[in-house]
């Protein structure tokens, strides 16, 4: 039997969670775009300075190193690493679905299948009363079971994805053949997932979200219409029960 509460808390916790990931997603690319108008905006400053020199130009600059303390009113040291950079480099980390971007991307997928298949994935299988309130993701039968009973052709897709991710170093291995959704990638073919990809990989979280709202919802009531010799009872005795009007 289907716990219809327990199935909307679980919406609302994914819901958070897909905020919380969305919003990260989205203040780190907004980010980036911001360190690369910086970036832009030095090097023009360090040219309008240079004048006619032949070392004012673009591509001089983008071999010149640069540390965060010129592009922000803070100074941000790595811990155990050069805080001097390459400003080529740092345009290629944050430029419009740069390196950065692309990194990002990737760790957004694999968190976000870790929530999935450790723990959503578990308690909606206790909701709906195919698993007991004690299995546990890692349990061997209760993976038989989720596989039967709490399936998912989006959450597929992003497993064989996120195990290229994982454990091939990026690069799609034979499983992404075998997706229904996602795709975008062959065998051997770098995995990068820019931002337009997980524009529509959030979305299609989302879509799920709605889906397991739907799923919190108790089935609707049947209409029950009376029988033809009762409603020739309530016409019969209606006028019984109409208001006296004083003439």
């Amino acid at each position: 039997m289907k716990n219809h509460p327990r199935l909307l808390e679980l919406f609302w916790q994914f819901a958070s969670k897909l905020e919380e990931l969305h919003t990260l997603y989205l203040d780190s690319v907004v980010g980036y775009s911001i360190l690369h108008e910086r970036l832009n905006s030095h090097q023009e400053a360090v040219r309008a300075v240079l004048g006619d020199h032949e070392y004012a130009t673009k591509e001089f600059q983008d071999t010149c190193s640069i540390v965060y303390k010129n592009l922000s009113s803070r100074d941000f040291t790595p811990v155990s690493m050069s805080p001097v950079m390459k400003q080529g480099e740092m345009r290629e980390r944050v430029e419009d679905d740069g390196r950065n971007t692309l990194l990002l991307g990737n760790q957004c997928l694999v968190s976000a299948y870790a929530y999935w298949e450790e723990y959503l994935r578990v308690e909606i299988g206790k909701a709906i009363g195919v698993l007991s309130q004690e299995a546990k993701a890692a349990d061997e039968e209760a993976r038989k079971i989720l596989n039967v009973h709490v399936k998912s052709d989006l959450w597929g897709d992003i497993r064989y994805i996120r195990n290229s991710l994982v454990h091939n170093n990026g690069v799609a291995n034979s499983e992404v053949s075998k997706c229904k959704l996602i795709k975008w990638f062959s065998p051997g073919q770098l995995i990068e997932l820019n931002h337009e990809r997980m524009r529509s990989i959030f979305l299609a979280m989302g879509q799920y979200r709605n889906e397991l709202h739907t799923m919190s919802l108790p089935p609707p009531r049947k209409l029950r219409i009376p029988p033809a010799s009762i409603e020739r009872d309530v016409q019969r005795l209606a006028p019984l029960s109409a208001p006296h009007v004083k003439r």
